[in-house]
């Protein structure tokens, strides 16, 4: 085996075999790190609101085995609609010319729920005429508020094996459950493994710890469980932890497929 890493140097020629060597090390490592993730967010792609415009920050996004990296911001201008609407990622692939394959992802709101065949969803919201789109959270159980909140809870979010839930999603419960007055072992467990990856947690991960705290849960199959219903149990263990009692936990909430 042999890796060939280019001098870069003052009278060295850099021949083209030394730009195949680069291209070909740089993404062929991308794609063989993230070989066993499904489609979906990778890393990054932060979403804001800012004056009008939906702004997704850099990251990284996988489709068909091709990793896209976001190098810049970008931006989809929005407006309330009084319905949901759903910023999707859609990728394409043009093989029009001769000297190289375009692969590009296209950013766009959609009032069509369902996703198409080259598409993933980065968020959904739904916003009212005179209403303001917030980007943050009071708590969990505000992440899922119907009304003029970005929500998080249904992107698809590149997993090994399987998709899994956003790592802002995580990460809120990680941080609320390590507050509990009221916590069991496997609860400091999950949350300290939660702070370790950034909030980044595989599927399986997350259900098997439902299943510890609920025994019933044990046995049913969550693996065809939705983000929903994992988000809704996940809810309902900070509710049975006494967590955000009075602020926002106590409200009736209106769940959208």
């Amino acid at each position: 085996m042999e890796i060939r890493v280019p001098v870069f140097a003052g009278r060295r020629i850099l021949k083209k075999e030394s730009l195949w060597d680069i291209r070909d090390y740089t993404y062929a490592g991308w794609q063989l790190y993230y070989s066993e993730y499904t489609d979906g967010l990778l890393k990054g792609c932060e979403i804001h609101a800012e004056d009008g415009q939906l702004v997704i920050g850099k990251g990284m996004l996988k489709f068909h085995d091709f990793i896209y990296l976001l190098m810049e911001e970008e931006e989809v201008a929005y407006q309330p609609k009084n319905r949901w609407q759903v910023l999707k990622a859609e990728f394409l692939e043009d093989e029009t010319n001769l000297d190289y394959k375009a692969y590009r992802v296209r950013f766009f709101l959609d009032e069509e729920m369902e996703l198409g065949e080259n598409q993933i969803e980065m968020c959904r919201f739904y916003l009212r005429e005179g209403s303001v789109l917030r980007d943050s959270y009071k708590n969990f159980a505000d992440m899922s508020t119907e009304y003029d909140t970005i929500n998080l809870i249904y992107a698809t979010v590149a997993g090994v094996g399987e998709k899994t839930l956003h790592p802002v999603v995580v990460r809120q419960f990680g941080e609320e459950i390590w507050n509990a007055k009221e916590k069991e072992t496997s609860d400091f467990i999950f949350s300290y493994m939660i702070e370790s990856n950034k909030g980044r947690m595989e599927r399986q991960a997350i259900t098997r710890y439902l299943q510890d705290k609920n025994r019933k849960e044990s046995e049913k199959d969550l693996s065809v469980w939705d983000n929903n219903m994992i988000y809704t149990e996940l809810e309902r263990i900070l509710r049975h932890r006494g967590v955000g009692r009075g602020k926002g936990y106590d409200r009736k909430m209106i769940y959208v497929e």
